[in-house]
């Protein structure tokens, strides 16, 4: 949608719960009507570019474009990962048993997805008429008689138990596939899972050898249990159903950084997941569009525990939500004039700064993080204060900027607290600093009650955790510490880093040039984020001067 004319002599006020919408697309009574058609968007629906993992930090529109696409296309399944109910797959007895043989579970996972993602597309496309998939199920049927395929015949039986069962909900499903592989694995091996697990655990001789050889035996029933048949429906769909296109399907998946199954299994799963969307893009006329939060792909991707391939391997699927602060103007444009009857915009909402020249948008829109959300939330908390004002006042702005402040510092501890755990704790140094300090400004003392934390890795997560045990145990020095801390703040949002007199200040969302900690020492100067100011006590003048 675009922007309409406005009527700037009719008269409009500020009540004070009016709202220009919510934050969260869930709950945005007028997201359809202003929702603007980005390059993110444009790229997931169309059918010949690669492009279905919707990347971006909470609140850059992930959500919002899953909504729009079931507004606005006509074959669209959701599949809810909390409405799956697979926590049972967390204490499953073959699963736990398999994982203490370290075996390779990813092929099991992908399967499991293909599985659910296979009977979501017979259900997209026939729809529920019965009839209309039978018909089509015996006339390919007669084809693969007469062409004398007994593996696509076998694979059809897969087709035709599972596509008439296909109202059954994905958990039942799933239970199934696990409950079939432990029996046929119980099977070959000649004993229950239990006297297996009691038998490796033994101090026989033989003991390695015999968990080599289970192990091998579970892999080897992992791969068999349904992989062909699967592999060959996967064919016949290609080859007789999803072959234009033009006509258009998509299966989507949002919240995924819920917790939805036990969080390393988590992991894997979606690590699984992300495989198969780029096998089933051989599917013309198909999409499967996920949303993954910025700090969610940041720990799908960190270190071995994924099993899934290499970033760069599915770098073509990724399409990563930025705002242009044109965008960002042009969907609060929409928004106001929808709010207002066509009486206002940015250029008569926001009364100019006089001293500094710029508009009352340029300060607000300085104070977010270039993401739709934090121009809503902003917004919303100015007409909180504007008291049946008709525009934004400098001393309104101000005022709303308070709890905006404390708001977005929450969002950021509630983002990152799966990554880093209570990065609250390690916040307070930066309270009442100067703008532009440097690190040997940082005293070692700021951080004393993170020294003496008699438990961090309750307290702190991941490379947080790690970094601050460390430093507790003397293994690195103050210097080194500090640095990942302020790197860990920069990657979060709350700091920017200037890292020579020739560079911009730059954050997160300034992805060029990409900075790494290698670019911090002594010298660099640090400025934390406009939109924690008020929170932080920011004093604005800069601590030094511009000398290095």
């Amino acid at each position: 949608m675009k922007s309409k004319r406005i009527y700037p002599d009719k008269k409009f006020k500020f009540e004070k719960y009016l709202e220009i919408g919510s934050p969260d697309a869930e709950t945005d009574r007028i997201l359809e009507k202003a929702f603007i058609e980005n390059d993110a968007f444009s790229a997931i629906v169309d059918m010949n570019n690669q492009r279905s993992i919707l990347i971006g930090r909470t609140g850059s529109g992930k959500s919002a474009i899953l909504k729009h696409i079931e507004s606005t296309q006509e074959k669209v399944v959701r599949i809810n990962p909390e409405a799956m109910s697979l926590r049972f797959l967390s204490n499953s007895t073959i699963l736990q048993y398999f994982k203490e043989l370290e075996v390779n579970l990813n092929f099991f996972y992908k399967i499991l997805w293909k599985h659910v993602f296979l009977i979501e597309l017979i259900r997209l496309h026939f729809g529920y008429d019965v009839h209309k998939k039978n018909n089509w199920y015996l006339g390919i049927k007669e084809k693969l008689t007469r062409l004398n395929n007994p593996k696509r015949n076998k694979a059809l039986e897969y087709f035709d138990k599972w596509s008439n069962e296909f109202w059954i909900d994905a958990e039942v499903r799933i239970k199934e596939i696990e409950r079939t592989v432990q029996q046929k694995f119980e099977s070959e091996v000649g004993a229950d899972v239990k006297v297996l697990k009691a038998k490796m655990n033994s101090t026989d001789s033989d003991k390695f050898i015999t968990k080599t050889e289970i192990k091998t035996k579970a892999e080897h029933i992992i791969n068999e249990v349904l992989a062909h048949d699967i592999h060959e429906i996967i064919n016949i769909l290609k080859e007789e159903i999803f072959v234009d296109s033009q006509q258009k399907h998509f299966i989507i998946i949002d919240d995924l950084d819920k917790e939805w199954i036990s969080t390393s299994m988590r992991y894997d799963l979606i690590g699984a997941m992300i495989e198969v969307i780029k096998e089933f893009h051989f599917f013309k006329g198909l999409k499967i569009v996920i949303c993954l939060r910025d700090n969610l792909y940041q720990l799908l991707f960190s270190g071995a525990k994924n099993n899934g391939g290499q970033r760069e391997k599915f770098k073509p699927l990724y399409a990563e939500i930025t705002w242009t602060p044109l965008e960002l103007q042009e969907l609060l444009n929409i928004r106001l004039q929808l709010v207002s009857g066509n009486v206002l915009d940015t250029k008569n909402a926001f009364e100019k700064v006089y001293k500094t020249g710029k508009s009352g948008f340029e300060y607000m829109l300085e104070r977010t993080f270039n993401r739709p959300r934090d121009v809503i939330s902003f917004v919303n908390h100015a007409i909180e204060n504007s008291k049946n004002k008709t525009s934004f006042s400098m001393d309104i702005l101000k005022k709303a900027e308070v709890d905006y402040s404390v708001e977005r510092l929450q969002a950021i501890e509630d983002e990152w607290g799966e990554n880093y755990g209570d990065i609250n704790r390690l916040s307070k140094f930066l309270y009442a600093k100067h703008n532009g300090f440097r690190l040997r400004n940082i005293k070692e003392d700021d951080f004393d009650t993170t020294y003496l934390e008699e438990n961090p890795q309750y307290v702190f997560k991941g490379d947080l955790s790690n970094i601050v045990v460390r430093w507790q145990n003397n293994h690195i020095k103050f210097i080194s510490f500090l640095k990942e801390v302020i790197f860990i703040f920069y990657n979060a949002g709350i700091l920017g880093i200037k890292k020579g007199p020739t560079h911009p200040v730059q954050f997160f969302y300034d992805k060029n040039p990409i900075l790494t900690i290698n670019d911090l020492n002594n010298d660099c100067k640090i400025y934390v984020h406009k939109a924690f100011y008020s929170v932080f006590k920011i004093n604005v003048k800069e601590q030094e001067t511009e000398i290095y």
